[in-house]
């Protein structure tokens, strides 16, 4: 493929680029000198819904929403590895979101549809917009997710009492909502830099977001993870849930299918 030539480009739109191409080069390759092998690591998470997206190939909705929760992952790295840490962070709200969204479609073809088509009439007459309900009331009746709830320590639960997934959804909707301390810009750095601080948080969010995410989908499809050779099993297991405790409750849940 020939260079591309962009120095016929208008004034306005020439800077653009050029300055893009700048800050971009330069804090990838920054954020690269520092945490390359933590990046890896990050990827390999991601190349998981490779498994996913193989297991479920015959439901729609999965079909339809797994390459959007990778492109969501996907890009959430590349943002941040530009040092545009509020919109990798923005991402990583999107992609739970769209899993929450999965797990309920994926069983309701009917709604799914509708929603495909714009059409969000079974909202009406709930208290929340969300498929999930007010307080994921839709997840704590799944009987996988009932019986984690019950075995997981008080403050693991993920949608009872300590409620995570609604304090990590929280947490990045304050990026989303553009509370003072997500700014991407402050009154001296206009421009994106790397910063190992708003880094580290990120990877922190990250790593969360796709343990919970992994969690929701080996609840919502424990047929098709059974399905699934060792191999994958093992990769699930010890790539997407890095906690311990989660790693034991699920075994237990799960008659140790993990």
């Amino acid at each position: 493929m020939s260079q591309k030539n962009f120095s016929s480009l208008p004034d306005n739109t020439k800077i653009m680029h050029e300055s893009q191409e700048k800050w971009r080069n330069k804090n990838w390759e920054e954020t690269l000198g520092e945490h390359k092998s933590g990046i890896e690591k990050l990827i390999e998470k991601i190349n998981l819904f490779d498994i996913w997206s193989n297991s479920l190939q015959d439901n729609d909705a999965a079909k339809r929403l797994i390459p959007e929760i990778f492109m969501d992952g996907y890009i959430s790295i590349h943002f941040a590895g530009y040092g545009l840490y509020k919109y990798a962070n923005i991402c990583l709200r999107s992609q739970l979101e769209t899993t929450l969204r999965l797990i309920y479609f994926s069983t309701h073809p009917v709604e799914f549809d509708w929603w495909c088509r714009g059409n969000e009439w079974y909202r009406k007459g709930l208290a929340t917009k969300d498929v999930w309900g007010e307080k994921y009331e839709y997840f704590r009746q799944l009987e996988y997710v009932k019986k984690f709830e019950k075995e997981c320590d008080r403050d693991k639960k993920l949608f009872e009492e300590g409620q995570r997934v609604n304090k990590i959804y929280h947490t990045l909707s304050k990026y989303v909502h553009t509370s003072a301390f997500s700014f991407q810009t402050k009154p001296d750095d206009f421009s994106p830099k790397y910063k190992i601080e708003e880094f580290v948080k990120w990877v922190d969010n990250f790593k969360e977001i796709q343990e919970y995410i992994n969690i929701l989908l080996i609840f919502g499809f424990p047929k098709e993870l059974e399905k699934l050779n060792s191999t994958s099993q093992e990769k699930i297991r010890e790539i997407a849930i890095e906690s311990p405790h989660y790693k034991g409750k699920l075994k237990e849940v799960l008659n140790s299918v993990l």
